[in-house]
């Protein structure tokens, strides 16, 4: 549950998927239990029932722990041995409230901290916690109750925290199941945008070849004929010839024109196909500025730029654990601009795994360039630049 209960939350298109209504929930039994756990201790206060030292205890005790589940909840910090730090605040608050109240009510906020467990710490990290806590729990009652006491409120509780963490897992792997359809979803409903726009490109290619090799080279050839009929005729049928001669050449050039319409408007627009991709719903959202048409030349091309951007999403999402991802794709006369920073938890070191290399491959196959930079709690941030059209086969751009 990364230290919060939540699973979902308003995404960048003001949807909700379906973990936000488990996390919610999750979240706000958290608050409650904190909540009614605080009232024999209260009432103890008000009777005047508690000693000095116990009240004290108590006092700062219960504050305490509802702030360091308020500051888990809300990841104000991302480093793995703060958040550690917090759910150790919190379990030592559960234990002084056991304490101080001689009460086995509040040994319940020790099952909240053992839900919190789930993505702070290991599988093994987490057994050994809820070990500790209820261990460190029937010695309390040990003191308060005696051994039966002790051995009753320690399984007990151990059940529980053990059965937190469960409910905890199952809705962890339930939202990560959701995210990873969403995901999957989209990244479909780009490919099919984009297939769509290169089967019209295609076709618009086709009508433009067969205009220039049929009807092009048919008007070039009754232009040269009514040229060799002008020269052999005199006269009036003269005059008709030539008159026939110029409205072949002007309706060549109207096919001329066509046909070079319909190959500069050849060019497959992505955009569309990476505003499918960046409407997922869930945890992340993505902020996206990209011109209303960006044109590229080579089908091929505008695929890789998609997949690049699909898998700065995949490692913002699942890696970096980041709640926003902002890309800006610049449009400009020599190529195309690609910017993307997300506010993750980062890495002091990039360590290249096979989407990143992938994401680098694809830029230097088309002759273009990426870099990776990012800090420990600084997010992660990628910059590349893929020029606009590439020659392979003279190793230059292309001629215009």
């Amino acid at each position: 549950m990364d230290c919060d209960f939540r699973h979902g939350r308003r995404g960048a298109r003001g949807r909700y998927n379906g973990a936000m209504h488990t996390g919610l929930w999750l979240q706000l039994a958290g608050y409650l239990t904190w909540l009614v756990c605080g009232i024999p201790g209260f009432v103890s206060i008000l009777r005047g029932e508690m000693a000095a030292p116990r009240v004290i205890a108590w006092t700062i005790a219960f504050p305490l722990f509802g702030i360091a589940l308020a500051v888990c909840n809300r990841r104000f910090v991302r480093r793995p041995a703060v958040r550690v730090a917090l759910l150790a605040v919190q379990s030592a608050c559960g234990l002084a409230l056991v304490w101080a109240t001689r009460d086995g009510l509040p040994a319940a906020t020790l099952v909240v901290v053992a839900a919190e467990l789930r993505d702070v710490v290991t599988t093994r990290g987490t057994i050994a916690w809820v070990a500790v806590q209820s261990i460190a729990l029937a010695a309390l009652f040990l003191d308060i109750g005696g051994p039966v006491a002790a051995i009753a409120a320690g399984g007990a509780f151990a059940g529980f925290q053990m059965f937190a963490v469960a409910t905890a897992t199952l809705a962890h792997s339930e939202g990560a199941a959701r995210q990873e359809l969403a995901r999957a979803n989209a990244e479909l409903v780009a490919t099919r945008e984009l297939l769509a726009e290169n089967s019209r490109v295609a076709e618009r290619l086709r009508i433009a070849r067969d205009l220039h090799d049929t009807l092009g080279h048919h008007l070039t050839a009754l232009s040269i004929q009514l040229e060799v009929a002008s020269r052999l005729s005199d006269g009036a049928a003269a005059d008709h010839v030539r008159e026939a001669q110029a409205v072949a050449k002007l309706l060549l050039g109207d096919v001329r024109a066509s046909v070079s319409r319909l190959r500069d408007s050849s060019r497959v627009d992505v955009a569309h196909a990476l505003r499918a991709l960046t409407r997922t719903p869930g945890t992340l959202a993505i902020h996206l500025e990209t011109p209303e048409r960006l044109d590229i030349d080579d089908p091929a091309q505008a695929h890789a730029l998609l997949r690049c951007v699909q898998e700065i999403i995949t490692n913002a999402s699942r890696h970096a654990a980041a709640r926003n991802l902002w890309i800006t794709i610049g449009q400009h006369a020599d190529g195309i601009d690609l910017h993307a920073r997300d506010d993750g938890r980062g890495a002091s070191t990039v360590e290249w795994g096979n989407g990143l290399r992938g994401m680098r491959e694809r830029f230097e196959e088309y002759a273009g360039r990426v870099e990776f930079s990012g800090g420990a709690g600084r997010g992660f941030e990628v910059r590349g630049f893929m020029p606009r059209t590439f020659d392979f086969a003279h190793g230059g751009p292309e001629a215009a």
